[in-house]
């Protein structure tokens, strides 16, 4: 059975959860038996154990760790501002990662 899209869905709340780390780690099973020995992330991105391929579809990085299709993502994560100041809006959204990462800090 394919979970890769159950535990996409788990990360990305992973990310949303944690303010103060400042990177987000998820994993989950992307074994597909069409692709013994591979992690299907989807249908045209299969990868072999210790590959890595920049998400098209979210800010992070997904690495494939073994042949059981245990996979590893790594996404933004939040960190704290500094003392007095506040984020603002990505400085570019269409970046790659971890250039997508980037925001705007407003200080007064």
């Amino acid at each position: 059975m394919h979970y890769g899209i159950f535990w996409l869905c788990a990360g990305l709340l992973l990310l949303a959860g944690g303010q103060l780390t400042k990177a987000s780690k998820g994993r989950g099973y992307y074994y597909d038996d069409a692709n013994p020995g591979k992690c299907t992330l989807t249908d045209t991105v299969i990868l072999s154990p210790g590959e890595t391929a920049i998400s098209l579809t979210f800010c992070g990085q997904l690495t494939c760790k073994n042949e059981e299709g245990l996979g590893e993502t790594v996404g933004c994560g939040f960190h704290a501002p500094l003392k007095g100041c506040q984020w603002g809006d990505f400085k570019d959204e269409t970046a790659l990662y971890p250039d997508c990462c980037e925001r705007y800090q407003i200080c007064a």
